[in-house]
C-alpha cells in the first residue's frame, strides 16, 4: 500500500495529509493566518501520529509547488524536500491550481480554481473531469479578475469557481449591470487548499511512474517576486 504524504502551504492555509489507495488516513488544516514556519513540523508530527504511521512509512512526498504565496511556497517546498532527502524517498510537485481542481473530483462542470495574486489579479486555469482524468483546458494564467469574469461569463456552460481569489471575482461581478448565472462559487469547504487533494493528484502520478528526486522539484511562481520587480525597475531586466 503506497503511503503518500501531502503538504500545501502555498496560501494562508497550511495543510498536511497522509493517504493511500484505499483511504485518507489523516488530514490537518490550519486556516487562521498562523505563521507556517511555526506550525508545519508540529502539524506534520500530529498528522503522522493520527495516521498510525511513522515518517519512515511514507513512500512518496507530495508538495504544492505554486503558484501562490512566495514565502508559503518556499516553506512547503523546504519541508517536503527535507523529508524526502532524509528518507531518500521520491517526490512529486503538484501545481496548486491542479490541487484545487482535485477538491471537486468527478464533477461534470467546468472548474475554475483561482488564487489571489494581489493587485486585483488571480492565478487561474480551467479544468474538466473526463471519467477519472483531470483535463486542463487552459494554460496557467495570471489575469485581472474583471477580465477573467468577462471570459468565463461568456461560456454557455456552468463554471464552478473556487479558491481564495473568488472574492475578487465577486467584486468584479458587483461592478457590472448584467446578472451572471453560469458562474457558481464552490462551498467554502471545497474552496480552500487541501493536502489530501495534493496527495491524491500525486498518487495518480506516482502510479504512472512520474516521480522525481527532491532537488528536481522547482517552485512555480508565474509572477516575479516583488524584490525582482523592484530590482528590474531600478537596474533593468536581467539579461
Amino acid at each position: 500500500m503506497t503511503q503518500v504524504l501531502g503538504i500545501d502551504s502555498s496560501s494562508i492555509v497550511a495543510t498536511i495529509a497522509v493517504m493511500n489507495e484505499e483511504k485518507l488516513l489523516s488530514e490537518y488544516i490550519v486556516n487562521n493566518k498562523k505563521t507556517h514556519s511555526e506550525k508545519m513540523m508540529v502539524v506534520l508530527n500530529q498528522v503522522l501520529e493520527d495516521s498510525g504511521i511513522t515518517v519512515n512509512d511514507v513512500d512518496v512526498v507530495a508538495v504544492a509547488k505554486g503558484p501562490g504565496s512566495f514565502t508559503g511556497i518556499r516553506i512547503g517546498m523546504a519541508c517536503a524536500q527535507g523529508i524526502a532527502h532524509a528518507l531518500k524517498k521520491p517526490m512529486i510537485g503538484v501545481n496548486t491550481l491542479d490541487g484545487l481542481a482535485y477538491n471537486l473530483m468527478g464533477t461534470r462542470d467546468i472548474l475554475c480554481p483561482m488564487i489571489n495574486a494581489q493587485r486585483h489579479e488571480v492565478y487561474t486555469s480551467l479544468y474538466r473531469w473526463e471519467q477519472d482524468e483531470l483535463k486542463r483546458l487552459w494554460d496557467y494564467r495570471l489575469i485581472k479578475a474583471d477580465k477573467l469574469l468577462k471570459e468565463i461569463s461568456a461560456f454557455d456552460k456552468k463554471v464552478i469557481v473556487l479558491g481564495d481569489g473568488v472574492h475578487l471575482l465577486r467584486k468584479s461581478m458587483e461592478n457590472i449591470s448584467q446578472v451572471v448565472e453560469n458562474i457558481i462559487p464552490a462551498h467554502p469547504v471545497f474552496s480552500m487548499p487541501r493536502a489530501s487533494s495534493i496527495a491524491a493528484s500525486a498518487l495518480h502520478e506516482y502510479n504512472r511512474g512520474n516521480t522525481k528526486d527532491c532537488f528536481s522539484i522547482k517552485p512555480f511562481y508565474i509572477r516575479k517576486s516583488n524584490a525582482e520587480e523592484k530590482w528590474e525597475e531600478r537596474y533593468g531586466a536581467k539579461s
